[in-house]
């Protein structure tokens, strides 16, 4: 468990950042798959301090935030799982929710051949996450002592994309908002939804003062590492467009491009994703951009 700011933890394992928010009372920012729920289970039974956990927050509708779901609601039976009007209704899919759980299970042996789970592990055989309640633009998630999470629509990434900030210590949970971390310097634009919703986003995101960045993939950021955070983000995605409109203008094979994406962003730690995960992942992309020409 690591302490972030005063009011927030982070638990969970190196690829899933899962935050506790609040003290004697708390949400839980991000849901993850099962495997880092284990991890979370592991560190919330050597904590000393447990508040109690009033909140699950599923912040988009993506198998890698919402996963971890069924096994959190074991140890928090009594927390309500809350998510944008979006999500819920993705989540009350049964394909889509089935087809999550099997990239859970293949997410649960990366995580068992990295030695981040040892014992066995059961996948639920869910095929729906039910949404307790919602949560939208401007609304305030009061999880007690003065706490407060203002919400925050992002899309870009998806539909049902949330952040939220802490405005007491100036942490800022974006979600999947700004990319994906391949590396500390290199990121993964994930405009599924759309290019101008994604900047847009992350252009309104950059106007909260924030002293944490807290990501829900691998590295945390704080300090002036924020700003160069925020200029790699949005350099990155432009230059993700730029590659992508000239491949289309040229006239590039659809199976060509794909590949070339393949080759240009699935390494690092992008590979705990399956390569048909990543594969759908670019042909997104490619259709995103196709739409601004």
């Amino acid at each position: 468990m690591r302490v972030i700011s005063d009011r927030v933890r982070c638990l969970g394992n190196r690829h899933f950042n899962m935050f506790v928010v609040g003290k004697t009372s708390a949400a839980v920012v991000e849901c993850g798959v099962t495997g880092s729920v284990i991890s979370f289970e592991e560190q919330w039974e050597q904590a000393a301090l447990k508040p109690e956990i009033i909140c699950l927050m599923a912040m988009h509708a993506h198998f890698d935030h919402v996963c971890g779901i069924p096994r959190l609601k074991t140890l928090f039976p009594a927390a309500p799982v809350a998510a944008s009007p979006e999500a819920a209704k993705a989540l009350g899919k049964k394909k889509v929710v089935s087809n999550f759980f099997e990239q859970d299970a293949a997410m649960v042996e990366v995580l068992r051949e990295e030695g981040e789970l040892t014992g066995p592990v059961e996948v639920p055989a869910v095929d729906k996450i039910e949404i307790d309640c919602f949560l939208d633009e401007g609304e305030v998630l009061d999880v007690g002592q003065g706490v407060k999470l203002q919400i925050i629509a992002t899309p870009g990434h998806s539909p049902c994309s949330l952040s939220a900030y802490l405005p007491e210590d100036q942490v800022l949970f974006i979600s999947d908002a700004a990319g994906f971390q391949i590396s500390d310097t290199e990121l993964f634009p994930i405009f599924f939804q759309g290019y101008e919703l994604y900047v847009e986003s992350i252009r309104r995101l950059m106007g909260f003062p924030t002293k944490v960045l807290a990501l829900p993939h691998e590295r945390i950021w704080s300090g002036s590492s924020i700003d160069e955070f925020w200029e790699r983000a949005l350099f990155q995605t432009e230059q993700a467009f730029a590659v992508i409109r000239e491949l289309i203008e040229a006239g590039t094979a659809w199976e060509e491009m794909e590949e070339m994406l393949l080759e240009r962003y699935y390494r690092g730690n992008l590979l705990i994703y399956t390569p048909e995960n990543i594969k759908t992942c670019v042909n997104l992309l490619i259709r995103r951009v196709q739409e601004c020409l």
